[in-house]
């Protein structure tokens, strides 16, 4: 289900789409049906009903950081120097 787990935070894929797909146009289900079992709203449902194809989306050049951008390089460096600690260096530092 869409939206419960952090690795599928709110993506419906395109599994789901027909699924939601099949049981309306072949096993007749209703919206509200497909609402109750998906756990979505019926106004998404049907705009699920109406996709005939799966969505495109542009692909970015680069990705922006508008919040991170100006501590970007403290960030890398932070990382860099992280990268180079052992094992037992790590087990030192408190958290």
């Amino acid at each position: 289900m869409p939206g419960f787990l952090p690795e599928n935070p709110g993506v419906i894929d395109v599994e789901e789409v027909a699924e939601i797909r099949r049981l309306h146009f072949v096993e007749k289900a209703t919206v509200s049906e497909l609402a109750k079992q998906f756990k979505l709203s019926r106004p998404t449902i049907r705009k699920h009903l109406h996709t005939l194809d799966e969505p495109v989306y542009p692909v970015r050049k680069s990705q922006p950081h508008p919040k991170l951008g100006p501590f970007r390089n403290q960030l890398e460096q932070w990382l860099e120097a992280d990268s180079r600690l052992g094992s037992s260096d790590v087990d030192r530092c408190s958290y």
